[in-house]
């Protein structure tokens, strides 16, 4: 990103430009990390905007339109950092945790998709799609 830019609109222009979508899902112990925040959307109706969701929302559809420049969506998953004594890196993605993720769709990340979507040129029954999906 350049300097005075959006943040969005810089993400938004790496992604439409990009072959190869790879979002880090990442989870920690403590309920951090990118998907470990997911968890509090819809936990007594608390939404907002989630960085995350929106990359995989905006990849995903990208990525099934004929004439986008994505072809893949890799994600890459981790688990929670590992101490040196534990050999470094990090541990496995927590799949048994995904159960605590909410059904609800977050209205506000669906809502900033679509308005994406939308300025990109994605067709009205693409974008009522996104507009459904939940975490």
């Amino acid at each position: 990103l350049q300097d005075g830019q959006s943040w969005l609109a810089g993400f938004v222009k790496a992604l439409v430009a990009s072959m190869v979508v790879v979002p880090l899902l990442s989870w920690t112990d403590d309920d951090k990390g990118s998907v470990g925040e997911l968890s509090r959307i819809g936990d007594r109706g608390f939404d907002r905007v989630d960085n995350l969701l929106l990359e995989l929302i905006l990849a995903t559809a990208l990525r099934e339109e004929p004439a986008s420049a994505v072809q893949a969506v890799l994600p890459l998953m981790i688990g929670p950092a590992r101490t040196a004594a534990e050999g470094g890196g990090f541990g496995s993605f927590p799949f048994h945790k995904l159960a605590v993720l909410s059904d609800e769709p977050s209205r506000a990340t669906n809502a900033q998709a679509g308005a994406i979507l939308r300025q990109l040129g994605l067709s009205e029954d693409k974008v009522e799609a996104v507009m459904g999906q939940s975490v």
